[in-house]
């Protein structure tokens, strides 16, 4: 804090400089959140569709007898009027994944959706697990539309339906729903939420659908709605086969190929508690990150250098304004400004999303742990150490 205090004393006109330059950015970001409140849809009934086609489900699942279960159960309760298949790889799990879906497919009554259990193959050479996956599934789905998802990923009642219909309602090519996050323990409710401010406060939505640019892109792996025709044009995941955060690459090449993208709210469709540890959260998110920045260090050091100014360093400089007695205008009146909005939006997408308010407050310390993710990320991308993840490590 001493060094902060020093710098802003002994060099006033650069620091205004950045200050006003951080308060622009904090203003454009409020900006977005705004409209992207308005623009990131939600599906708004759960009717049934106009045309009803036949879906499959696909879910790739390694080690997730913990997840697993829950997942098909919700599935096996949805009223989907047309055919509906679900289809789960057990990807060479080292624990009871089969046992559970096995479990359930002796439960199952003929009236409920089929279920099937497929038992996954060798990686093929340059293909990471969930890639290769999906592309084994895809081959044996009869469903004239694919939901691609996780086996974590929980369905609430009418789901499919209500997807189905608002692809057709968007026009969509490619439908993708975020979830709504169920974060239980306290670094869950710090870190898990970014994911939701960081699309509203830098990503306008509706360029996603609006424009052909690839650079709007975005999609969630746990929900990606497209049509078996599409994904067959596509060459399914091959695009992005050697990719760890393969969902938002797929979506740029969604859209370099020429079909309509749309992301959208999917938090009254379904649920997903993705990690339930620190430590989870901190393997899960650096086996991801260096991926979805172009597996560029330049990138990632740039990208951590915004985030620690614009979401960490405001905290930082109103505290010591305050320690300090300092009212001055890049001392304390724009870092006060900053800090507003940044906790402003926060606290809006925590009431929007159920999220836990109190959270809010920890919003400098969540994205400060968030820029060490991404830079261990980096280290292990560019170290050959890899990222390990499920029992695997892929380099």
């Amino acid at each position: 804090m001493e060094y902060l205090y020093a710098l802003w004393r002994f060099f006033p006109a650069p620091l205004l400089v950045y200050q006003i330059a951080v308060t622009v950015i904090a203003a454009f970001m409020l900006i977005n959140a705004a409209l992207d409140w308005f623009y990131f849809r939600r599906p708004r009934s759960v009717s049934a569709p106009k045309d009803i086609a036949s879906v499959s489900v696909l879910i790739p699942a390694r080690n997730e007898d913990a997840h697993i279960g829950d997942c098909i159960d919700s599935l096996l309760a949805q009223d989907y009027p047309g055919p509906l298949e679900i289809i789960v790889l057990d990807d060479r799990s080292e624990d009871g994944t089969s046992a559970e879906v096995q479990k359930r497919q002796r439960q199952a009554q003929a009236s409920r959706p089929t279920l099937k259990l497929m038992q996954g193959g060798e990686i093929l050479p340059g293909w990471k697990g969930k890639p290769n996956a999906l592309r084994q599934m895809a081959t044996e789905a009869s469903g004239e539309l694919l939901l691609l998802t996780d086996a974590d990923c929980v369905f609430l009642p009418g789901a499919i339906a209500a997807a189905v219909a608002f692809k057709e309602e968007t026009k969509a090519d490619s439908l993708s729903l975020i979830p709504f996050l169920q974060c239980d323990s306290f670094w869950e409710n710090v870190l898990i939420p970014l994911q939701y401010f960081l699309i509203f406060a830098t990503l306008p939505v509706r360029a996603i659908s609006e424009t052909a640019n690839p650079a709007f892109a975005a999609s969630n792996g746990a929900f990606i709605l497209i049509s078996a025709k599409t994904y067959a044009a596509l060459g399914g995941h091959s695009a992005v086969r050697d990719e760890m955060a393969e969902d938002v690459l797929f979506a740029r090449h969604v859209k370099r190929s020429g079909y309509r993208l749309f992301y959208g709210d999917g938090a009254a469709v379904y649920k997903v508690r993705m990690y339930a540890s620190f430590q989870e959260i901190w393997a899960g998110f650096s086996k991801n990150l260096f991926s979805a920045m172009g597996k560029s260090v330049p990138i990632v050091l740039l990208w951590s250098v915004f985030a620690l100014a614009t979401q960490v360093a405001p905290f930082a400089f109103l505290t010591v304004a305050l320690i300090r007695g300092d009212h001055s205008l890049a001392g304390f009146a724009l870092p006060l400004m900053q800090c507003l909005v940044a906790l402003g939006i926060r606290a809006a997408l925590a009431v929007r999303f159920q999220n836990a308010l109190w959270a809010t407050l920890t919003h400098p310390l969540g994205w400060f742990v968030f820029t060490g993710i991404a830079l261990r990320s980096a280290y292990l991308g560019i170290s050959g150490k890899g990222h390990a993840w499920k029992g695997r490590v892929y380099q």
